[in-house]
């Protein structure tokens, strides 16, 4: 039986469904780039049925919990198709799409400094998320991480919810050079101009990385896997 509690105007408010998931996939920010996605996908059917190519034991099973990793959105591609099927270099987007974006809400088992989240566990999601994004630009869909540089602006604080997007910005050869961005997302706040201009402001950048992700000549022999 689900519990209900009368809230302060008297209504009836359902705690079952005030989960982190339903918050955060019920708020304008969420809806926002899932319909960048879904418009997207109308004219880019590749992009349309992109999925997550792996799923990291660590960060998908391991870390995933009460008051740990309580709440991961799938990854919301917004890839134009040429980038999928052609696999060129390239050195400017221009006005070209070659992004995602990854929603979490992290809890309080993932400190490091008190009441802040490990700088550990950011690296690994910048890492891993923007070799994800990465592997779309190569033939085999697979790589490895060469090199990530990471800044730090402001601490994560647990108990919150953030948005990590990623851009590829550059692709030579069996190179791609993905940068990442994990922003603070206040849920609470009043949206003011468009969500983008609202969620990625200065203010609210938590890290950033550039990582260069390589499509090793033994490609072969790595296993993505779900």
């Amino acid at each position: 039986m689900d519990t209900l509690v009368n809230s302060v105007n008297g209504s009836f408010t359902d705690l079952k469904a005030q989960t982190p998931e339903n918050i955060l996939v019920s708020h304008p920010i969420y809806k926002h780039y899932d319909e960048l996605h879904y418009v997207h996908g109308l004219h880019n059917s590749l992009s349309a049925s992109l999925d997550q190519s792996i799923w990291p034991e660590l960060t998908g099973v391991t870390l995933v919990g009460d008051e740990k990793i309580t709440f991961r959105s799938r990854g919301i591609f917004v890839v134009d198709d040429a980038f999928l099927s052609e696999c060129n270099d390239f050195s400017d987007l221009g006005d070209a799409h070659n992004s995602s974006y990854t929603f979490f809400h992290l809890g309080s088992k993932l400190s490091g400094h008190s009441s802040i989240v490990h700088g550990g566990l950011l690296a690994t999601l910048l890492d891993e998320l923007t070799c994800i994004l990465a592997f779309q630009n190569f033939p085999s869909k697979k790589g490895v991480t060469a090199n990530l540089n990471i800044n730090y602006f402001k601490p994560c604080m647990i108990n919150s919810y953030v948005m990590v997007k990623c851009t590829s910005i550059k692709k030579s050869g069996r190179k791609c050079w993905v940068k990442g961005q994990i922003y603070k997302l206040d849920l609470d706040a009043d949206i003011e101009g468009s969500v983008p201009e609202f969620v990625e402001r200065k203010e609210n950048l938590l890290s950033e990385c550039e990582c260069l992700v390589i499509e090793p000549r033994w490609v072969h022999e790595l296993s993505n896997k779900k």
